[in-house]
């Protein structure tokens, strides 16, 4: 955790100026995860439900424009009694973030949080490089999203891997990777003790397997492979999701 706080603060920094050390100026976004159970007798569908409550409740407020919304539901996971399901927003920005909030806590949010019929039991902020983004979805499609924990090596730090990730992405979309990734740099509500949380995710489930084999077909071996250095990820767990809010 001694790279999060740094890498915020950079994050900060990097949209003033482009630091000529690096090959890429990052893009990134605000996130938060709600992570929890549901309500006795509640499940994804009164969750959904719930969800056009929300909808109809941000509708007029503007702040919410820029927002998206998953619900993701664990699938391959290491302990599936610890969750039922992730709700994860996106903000385009920390300001774009708590001006959500403020809204929220302010105009009703509690109120409609009485209804909600799940019990959140970890809330977590964070900060998103993204490194590549996933090949458009189709109407009815649910997507598939990968979260890893992962520590830097001796030498390197998020700015440096997050070059060689970028240069890997870019070669993978030449030879028709349609992978979305993101380095994560997860802050308040956080107990773990990764550097970062590695995400890739795909817009449909099946891309996911696709992407899978096209990896050990032609990437795994490649020249931008063996670049991709400087960190290490374990503790791999995959989700299923629904794309609420684009």
């Amino acid at each position: 955790m001694k790279y999060v706080l740094s890498f915020v603060m950079l994050m900060s920094f990097s949209v003033i100026a482009q630091d000529s050390e690096y090959k890429y100026e990052p893009e990134g976004n605000a996130a938060e995860y709600y992570i929890g159970h549901y309500k006795q007798g509640s499940d994804l569908d009164d969750l959904i439900a719930w969800y056009g409550k929300f909808a109809a409740w941000a509708e007029d407020k503007d702040v919410y424009d820029g927002m998206t919304v998953g619900i993701l539901t664990p699938y391959f996971h290491s302990d599936l009694s610890s969750l039922d399901v992730m709700w994860v927003n996106n903000y385009p920005s920390q300001s774009a973030q708590y001006a959500g909030l403020n809204t929220w806590m302010t105009q009703g949010g509690s109120e409609l949080l009485k209804s909600l019929p799940v019990i959140n039991s970890r809330q977590v902020s964070a900060f998103q490089w993204v490194i590549s983004d996933p090949a458009e979805p189709e109407e009815g499609d649910m997507m598939m999203a990968v979260y890893s924990d992962c520590k830097l090596d001796e030498g390197y730090n998020m700015r440096m891997v997050y070059d060689l990730y970028k240069d890997f992405a870019i070669y993978a979309k030449s030879q028709g990777d349609t992978v979305g990734r993101k380095m994560i740099a997860p802050s308040a509500g956080y107990n773990g003790d990764a550097d970062f949380v590695r995400l890739l995710y795909t817009s449909s489930i099946d891309a996911m397997g696709v992407n899978a084999e096209l990896y050990w077909d032609k990437l795994a071996e490649s020249e931008a492979s063996q670049n991709l250095k400087g960190f290490s990820c374990s503790n791999a767990r995959e989700y299923v999701g629904l794309s609420m809010r684009g």
